[in-house]
């Protein structure tokens, strides 16, 4: 697993950029295959923004199952909701999301890989790599 931030934080902020591709193509289209794409894609930046922020303050998790409870932990709910990963996975398997939804989602991720790249960045000016 990379646990480097900076990389972790940069391959979110890239598939942000693919994600909002996406529902632009979604939102012509209705395809689910891209829907279901973008939901994947989701859970992915979701991940990511994690990971990269939790190996920033040097907090390891073995099972990845936890991720989402030491999110909770320590990331505030004014930067993301602590159902956000919950609703992205249903969402990918189930629930139809329409594209106010999908809006509503990249913000929310955005505001979380946001929140990494403070973290890491702060890191590297105070720490170096």
């Amino acid at each position: 697993m990379d646990l480097d931030p900076i990389s972790l934080v940069n391959n979110a902020r890239k598939d942000l950029q693919t994600m909002a591709n996406l529902v632009s193509t979604y939102e012509n289209t209705r395809d689910t295959n891209i829907l279901s794409n973008i939901m994947k894609l989701s859970l992915s930046i979701y991940d990511n923004a994690v990971k990269a922020f939790l190996a920033v303050k040097g907090i390891r998790v073995r099972d990845p199952e936890h991720l989402v409870q030491v999110a909770r932990d320590f990331i505030p709910n004014e930067v993301i909701s602590n159902d956000l990963r919950d609703f992205l996975t249903k969402c990918s398997s189930s629930i139809e999301c329409d594209g106010s939804t999908i809006t509503a989602v990249i913000r929310e991720l955005e505001k979380l890989v946001n929140y990494a790249h403070a973290a890491s960045t702060h890191r590297v000016l105070h720490s170096g790599l």
